[in-house]
């Protein structure tokens, strides 16, 4: 069983209707406006995707996308998008400033089926691409989908996100209860979009309401359902492991091809994922982010891959991403280079803490061009790759150190397990594994104390970093501020951990 976080709360989180509608009391599917392919054709048409890396806020932007794209990823998503700001009709200049981030049609590279940026004979693509939603009003959703109908190759509706955020703006997980608004917000987009429509839904406490869902979905119009086996309650230090089975009967209850989603944190968890699961295809998020190499299978180069195990070269990875950035008119926003490479480096900036800061301080900069633009970045990356050379050959990085890093030990299983790595060494890409929670009575003095001095270190960091990208990000535009969403709330919730952290001391 592949490895994930653990949780050690029992919660219910068994939400939706009390009574299982009948699927015969939701509407005919019906005929769309314009022709299109729909379920196992539209499947194959787009290669028969099994390798897919997830929708994810701010970070599976253009430049993420392509890098994932070289190293086996057969379908990428875009980061989720508020249809409702995206389709913002009471301020147009708020609407455009919001669809240059979110997604760029003026330089006509997001969506692109050719782009020509590296230096081998092979062009990179931004396709096939979907383009993810999140939404509660079915018109909305529908002026969102059709700005960018002619440059992807589906629609998905976000059913799944968990976030607080989400339950303020009443979507995501939090439409679990309200499955006939959901069935309308599938079926405009199956009836008016010329690509089809798709899902990414997470799973009931109760096996048969998951599978009810999953069947509205798909009469609804859903051509493609990805399930995320965990509900809505499991996330952060409550993560957990997502239920393959109950994956698996979606999969042989509904007609429409299944993506399975969650548990894949190694090279070979997502073949395990296809034979336990019986799905279509695995799609990987955090495993992605720590590794973006994590579906490649091909024989890579010994600079990219040292110990050939699956497991990137952390600074050769983090240039090539560096000269995708350089090399695109798509802007890439700060915060997502950043949020890149702090999760990249993570288990080198483990060893080499006082680099936190150095990449907390760099920047984009937006009046440069090329590789010009992220120029500190590199900077930083080229530090850290002299320091992980003289670690590479210091005898004291041999063997697994004592104790092990933060956060590259698994507390759900035993190490070594269906043939994964004991041991990755800090300059490998590799998966991160949240310490389980640890009450103040548990926790020894000195242990409370190192914990302290850690958070003051990260938070302290943190608060600079997210600031710092929020102003690079408001220099555009003559002054006007232009963020993203997740910036903003990394702003926020830094200070408040900070405040907290002052509060406990």
């Amino acid at each position: 069983m592949p490895e994930a976080v653990p949780t050690t709360t029992q919660v219910s989180t068994e939400v939706g209707p009390v009574i299982i509608p009948d699927l015969d009391s939701f509407p005919p599917t019906g005929t769309p406006k314009h022709a299109k392919l729909s379920s196992w054709d539209f499947y194959r048409s787009i290669g028969s995707p099994q390798r897919i890396v997830a929708p994810m806020v701010d970070q599976s932007e253009l430049a993420w996308r392509i890098l994932s794209r070289r190293y086996g990823s057969d379908l990428v998503y875009t980061p989720m998008i508020n249809a409702k700001l995206f389709a913002d009709e009471s301020s147009k200049k708020k609407k455009v400033k919001y669809q240059e981030v979110n997604f760029n049609r003026e330089f006509a590279e997001e969506g692109a089926a050719s782009l020509s940026l590296s230096d081998s004979d092979g062009a990179d693509t931004d396709r096939p691409l979907f383009v993810q939603f999140c939404a509660n009003d079915p018109a909305t959703l529908l002026r969102a989908a059709q700005v960018v109908e002619d440059r992807c190759d589906a629609v998905d509706l976000n059913l799944g996100c968990p976030q607080h955020i989400a339950r303020r703006g009443h979507y995501g997980s939090f439409l679990m209860e309200d499955w006939e608004l959901i069935f309308r917000l599938i079926n405009i987009l199956h009836l008016e979009l010329k690509v089809p429509v798709t899902a990414k839904m997470r799973v009931y406490e109760s096996m048969e309401k998951t599978i009810a869902y999953a069947k509205v979905l798909e009469r609804a119009g859903a051509q493609m359902i990805t399930v995320h086996g965990r509900t809505r309650v499991m996330k952060g230090h409550h993560t957990g492991l997502a239920d393959w089975e109950k994956i698996e009967r979606v999969k042989r209850e509904v007609k429409v091809p299944v993506i399975a989603n969650g548990n894949v944190l190694y090279p070979q968890d997502w073949r395990e994922a296809l034979e336990r699961t019986g799905a279509d295809g695995v799609m990987s998020a955090e495993g992605n982010l720590y590794n973006p190499a994590i579906f490649f299978e091909a024989e890579g180069s010994e600079t990219m891959f040292p110990s050939n195990k699956g497991f990137p070269s952390i600074t050769e990875m983090a240039r090539e991403y560096l000269d995708i950035v350089g090399k695109l008119k798509t802007p890439t926003q700060s915060s997502a280079i950043k949020a890149h490479l702090f999760r990249l480096c993570r288990p080198a900036l483990e060893v080499h803490r006082d680099l936190r800061e150095v990449l907390g301080k760099s920047r984009f900069d937006s009046s440069a061009t090329g590789a010009e633009r992220v120029k500190s970045y590199g900077e930083f990356v080229e530090e850290l790759g002299r320091r992980l050379e003289a670690d590479m050959k210091d005898p004291k990085w041999e063997a697994k150190p004592e104790p092990a890093l933060p956060g590259s030990v698994s507390y759900l299983t035993e190490a070594g397990v269906g043939g994964r790595p004991v041991w990755v060494p800090h300059w490998l890409a590799q998966p991160y594994f949240r310490p389980p929670l640890v009450t103040d009575e548990e926790k020894g003095a000195g242990e409370k104390e190192d914990r302290k001095r850690r958070v003051l270190e990260s938070t302290t960091a943190k608060v600079g970093e997210v600031e710092g990208t929020v102003k690079d990000e408001g220099k555009t535009n003559g002054g006007a501020r232009v963020r993203s969403d997740s910036a903003e709330r990394e702003v926020q919730e830094a200070r408040r951990v900070d405040e907290k952290r002052v509060r406990v001391q």
